[in-house]
């Protein structure tokens, strides 16, 4: 038999509530290439006897019981499991639209030195609504809420509203203001050599690992974006994603200073190093006191000064042309540094051909 097409990777622990949905949105796919890779990880509600009576009635699914290490522990073996020339990461408790795959596998057609292709996603609540701030309220604080729902379009300097080739390391330092570009991993499509060639996820770090994933992965390729809203992302209360953990927030900046050599080493010549110094001040930001924050602030001056020293005409060009004002340090550094660069997305024609 030939491989498929595409692996999709079905991470599980005890998520039987959601499961109906989810494998619906995978069998009803208009793109059918595909295995299913279940990684169960010895579910007790149900779970596992579900993903069997599908498996009983379409061969596609393989199903794998793992120990019980976590989610990422689990992705790392599915992986390693995966036959297709490209993978997705189907959360279990979320879904996607019927023409997700296909239309992410035509913008590889389109864009074939992308990497990874991501798509938007809606952001709805445990009954499969929209997701509102009143959804919200007794998990997060205002500032929080705000933040989340925003997030249910991938982030870019400046914001691009048609299909669009971002170069590396664009999403890679994106990443630097403390905030992921894309919300989660189930709205990308990876080609699979380039999720084998990114350093596994760290499970030792808890949710923020699937930022550090995409750091490393981004700056190896390029992501297609297509700014539709394909996969949907539930929000139930039980995510440890959005609850405030200040070890995840020192995670985070551990995380950016050792891919920052990387970074380097992957684009000899593109940062300077008052760029890599720059770029940690957001997390630094993020974690410092009041006294500590205005010493971040007085550095983060200085070194847009610097930058105005060594790129002059385009540093001052994407001062300009910025969304954010020096008060929000965090996004104002990092996308000051990306349009200085010149590493701004490329708007792509559907027509172009593959």
């Amino acid at each position: 038999m030939s491989l498929p097409r595409v692996s999709i990777l079905l991470p599980c622990f005890n998520a039987r509530p959601f499961l109906e949905e989810r494998i619906n949105s995978i069998l009803a796919q208009t793109f059918s290439d595909w295995e299913a890779i279940v990684l169960d990880s010895y579910s007790t509600d149900g779970s596992w006897e579900f993903f069997k009576s599908i498996a009983d009635q379409d061969s596609r699914f393989r199903l794998h019981q793992v120990p019980r290490e976590g989610p990422y522990a689990a992705l790392n073996r599915g992986i390693k499991l995966a036959t297709g020339e490209f993978l997705n990461i189907a959360t279990c408790d979320d879904s996607m639209r019927p023409d997700f795959l296909d239309t992410l596998l035509e913008a590889f057609a389109i864009c074939p030195e992308a990497g990874a292709a991501a798509c938007d996603l809606l952001l709805i609540n445990r009954d499969g609504n929209h997701l509102t701030k009143e959804d919200l309220v007794d998990y997060l604080p205002a500032e929080s809420i705000k933040d989340l729902l925003a997030l249910d379009v991938v982030r870019s300097y400046p914001i691009r509203r048609n299909i669009n080739y971002r170069p590396p390391p664009h999403d890679c330092l994106l990443h630097f203001s403390t905030k992921s570009v894309y919300f989660s991993l189930t709205q990308l499509l990876i080609r699979t050599s380039l999720a084998r060639k990114t350093e596994p996820f760290d499970t030792t770090i808890g949710s923020i690992a699937d930022l550090g994933w995409l750091v490393r992965l981004t700056n190896l390729a390029g992501t297609v974006h297509v700014p539709k809203k394909l996969t949907m992302w539930r929000f139930h209360g039980d995510q440890l994603s959005v609850h405030r953990d200040e070890t995840r927030l020192l995670s985070i900046k551990t995380i950016f200073e050792r891919v920052l050599p990387e970074i380097r080493q992957r684009h000899s010549g593109l940062l300077t190093s008052n760029d890599c110094a720059a770029l940690l001040l957001p997390s630094k930001a993020f974690l410092a006191g009041p006294f500590k924050k205005l010493w971040v602030w007085f550095e983060g001056g200085v070194r847009v000064v610097w930058m105005l020293s060594e790129r002059p005409g385009m540093t001052l060009r994407a001062i300009r042309r910025g969304p954010f004002p020096f008060r929000n340090l965090r996004r104002f550094l990092v996308s000051t540094i990306v349009q200085s660069l010149g590493l701004t997305p490329k708007k792509l024609s559907v027509n172009q051909e593959s």
